[in-house]
């Protein structure tokens, strides 16, 4: 009876503290990170609010906060009053929207498929080869495109005209761009996302898939009955993660895979492109602050939505 005693002992409060300030040490780093480059630039938020009107040799604080006059909401209803937003805004949502509902569903697809394999080499295999092309960056994806889809060199017009067909303007066409942006970008993720369901599948406790088994379940009943509901945790988090930058676009995929064609414009240009083009062409820096801040407020709103409505379903599989 002492024995047992003895075991569930209390842990002594120095070796608790001492367990916690390692703990905290190993965090240095992120939250050091975090401070840098999160909030720190929350200063810049004041952008948004003013007429940015630097005056040479002043510094930044000065020029933000003195020189330049306050316009309120002058900078977003300026937004809201541009002939393109809506457009703009639509491209944003669709592709978001579309990434959104594949981004998801093609990765737990892959992963319960990839579970089932017997063969270990193979397994790993086919997460390399899926799991690469998410640590290339876009201006190298945005090589490899064009070197499928140039108008002279491009294999994809070699393989045209070996079938007698005429080679396509590709960067001229923008009528085929959303089929190649949402591939592209379904290609470099879904190998990411696909391990983050497949560690999830392993977590399963094996014995509901032999419960299953001897009940006479075959492999759709155990993955419908058995996977799904093991994976609904997951599948919500990165839902509520995701549909909190829903007005967010991937800047490499929209502007360096398209190689910033003007004839793509009216598909390719989203609301983070055009934040870019407005600060680095008009140097606009109160309109693209204005962009941003809508982006992330709107962000904001719905992912504490997507958490409220998920929690009401189901309390387990919300954020807290």
């Amino acid at each position: 009876m002492k024995a047992s005693k003895d075991k569930y002992k209390r842990i002594p409060v120095k070796s608790m503290k001492r367990e916690t300030g390692e703990l905290s040490l190993m965090s240095l780093p992120a939250v050091i990170w975090y401070i840098l480059f999160c909030y720190l630039p929350l200063f810049g938020i004041f952008f948004a609010f003013k007429q940015f009107t630097p005056k040479p040799g002043e510094s930044l604080i000065k020029n933000l906060f003195i020189n330049s006059r306050w316009v309120g909401f002058d900078n977003f209803s300026f937004l809201f009053r541009s002939a393109d937003m809506p457009k703009i805004i639509f491209n944003t949502l669709f592709y978001n929207s579309i990434l959104l509902v594949l981004g998801i569903a093609i990765p737990v697809i892959l992963a319960v498929f990839l579970a089932e394999l017997h063969s270990k080499r193979l397994s790993g295999l086919v997460q390399m080869v899926t799991v690469l092309p998410y640590f290339l960056s876009y201006v190298i994806v945005g090589y490899c495109v064009y070197g499928f889809l140039a108008t002279d060199e491009g294999q994809i017009n070699h393989l045209l005209r070996l079938f007698g067909a005429e080679a396509v303007q590709w960067y001229q066409s923008p009528q085929y761009w959303r089929f190649i942006l949402i591939i592209t970008e379904l290609w470099k993720s879904t190998g990411y996302t696909m391990v983050i369901f497949l560690c999830a599948i392993t977590a399963i406790d094996r014995s509901l898939y032999e419960s299953a088994m001897l009940d006479g379940a075959g492999f759709m009943d155990r993955v419908r009955y058995v996977t799904l509901p093991q994976l609904q945790p997951t599948i919500a988090t990165i839902f509520i993660l995701r549909i909190g930058s829903i007005l967010n676009s991937d800047f490499g995929l929209f502007y360096q895979v398209p190689l910033d064609s003007n004839s793509l414009q009216p598909v390719t240009q989203t609301l983070d492109v055009y934040v870019y083009k407005a600060l680095m062409q008009q140097a606009n820096f109160s309109y693209s602050a204005a962009t941003s801040l809508f982006q992330s407020v709107v962000g904001c709103i719905l992912l504490i939505a997507a958490n409220t409505i998920i929690k009401k379903i189901d309390a387990d599989s919300s954020l807290g």
